[in-house]
């Protein structure tokens, strides 16, 4: 039984960690290769799955057996950087080549309901101590950073009383980790169904995305990838007319499998918090949570699956680096606990193998 367990878990990292797409001199994109997988105790999704048996096993091996973001954003420097260097750790198994993929979340340190309430100095001088002991800690691993979701808040319409002071940290944030050799960093940007794509770009300038590979599109929403991959052209349009060429974007996909809108969400769900949706209750249903496309840089060829135009599909390829995990739908409570129920409902309703 446990050679069968170990057979079948070297199987698994070995496909999570093969490349994704071929790795040569014609390729520019950094996420390209392979990539790591975190198999601890702190994301707490391996070990569920470690411990499952027949089909419950298959299921939670649909999240625990796939690359997804883990989040960073407690406050405590040892606590960050001993995480942050097990993470590491436990993704790379060794290879230093394997890329390791995160978000730093540290913007709120009195949460998102506080954004009325200006930052102190202390604060302010808190959160660039926090982003040097994390620049120490990543040193020269290969990494996706994907910066500050739920950066959309500071957007004018996000009522963001110090929204200048935010961003400028944010902008120092992006400047320190651009330093890194082997980190390749994506402000997260929100969603089509949030900011207009004026805003966005407006915003992203302000943020230091000058500093970074680009964006990253729906953290924390559950739009389309056609919608996203729309939004992420015109965007990366507009920046390059505001003189940042070549910029590249990232889409969440790990939980648009049934994709819809914040506002089709408020018609569908009146009495419910957005983040923390209905699962799907069957794979037939339309417009609720369930994962979507496995995270990959090989992002075109899926053009039925996802329901793309040809166009929508030439313009993955030209502006996208990967499809990745940040969202979290196994997670409840605004993210804040695994609710391993949840995760195996979204595995059950998948539209995705």
């Amino acid at each position: 039984m446990h050679r069968l367990l170990a057979a079948s878990v070297i199987a698994f990292l070995a496909l999570a960690l093969a490349p994704a797409v071929p790795v040569g001199a014609a390729s520019p994109n950094p996420l390209a290769g392979r990539w790591g997988l975190y198999t601890g105790a702190w994301d707490r999704t391996y070990p569920a799955y470690r411990h499952a048996h027949g089909r419950q096993k298959r299921l939670f091996a649909k999240v625990a057996l796939r690359p997804h973001a883990a989040w960073f954003a407690n406050p405590d420097l040892d606590k960050l950087r001993d995480n942050l260097s097990e993470y590491i750790r436990n993704s790379q198994h060794g290879d230093p080549n394997a890329l390791v993929q995160f978000a730093l979340f540290h913007q709120w340190p009195r949460g998102e309901g506080a954004r009325r309430t200006p930052m102190t100095q202390q604060e302010q001088a808190a959160y660039r101590t926090w982003i040097d002991t994390a620049v120490r800690t990543i040193g020269s691993t290969r990494a996706m950073v994907i910066l500050e979701p739920d950066l959309a808040l500071d957007a004018p319409s996000g009522h963001t009383i110090d929204r200048g002071v935010r961003l400028s940290l944010v902008r120092y944030a992006a400047q320190r980790l651009s330093t890194l050799p082997r980190t390749t960093v994506y402000l997260e940007v929100g969603a089509p169904d949030w900011l207009a794509v004026p805003t966005a770009t407006r915003l992203l300038l302000d943020a230091g995305v000058g500093y970074t590979r680009g964006f990253a599109v729906g953290g924390t929403h559950h739009t389309s990838v056609g919608a996203d991959v729309n939004y992420a052209t015109r965007i990366v349009a507009q920046l390059a007319r505001s003189g940042y060429p070549d910029k590249h974007a990232v889409l969440d996909t790990a939980d648009n499998g049934r994709p819809f809108t914040y506002q089709q969400a408020a018609r569908k769900y009146p009495r419910s918090r957005f983040h923390d949706l209905g699962i799907c209750r069957t794979r037939r249903e339309r417009r609720c949570v369930t994962l979507g496309i496995p995270p990959t840089a090989h992002v075109t060829g899926h053009r039925r699956a996802l329901h793309l135009t040809r166009r929508q599909d030439a313009r993955l390829a030209a502006v996208v680096d990967a499809f990745v995990w940040l969202g979290r739908p196994w997670r409840g409570n605004g993210g804040s606990t695994f609710a391993p129920r949840r995760l195996l409902q979204a595995a059950r309703t998948t539209p995705f193998r």
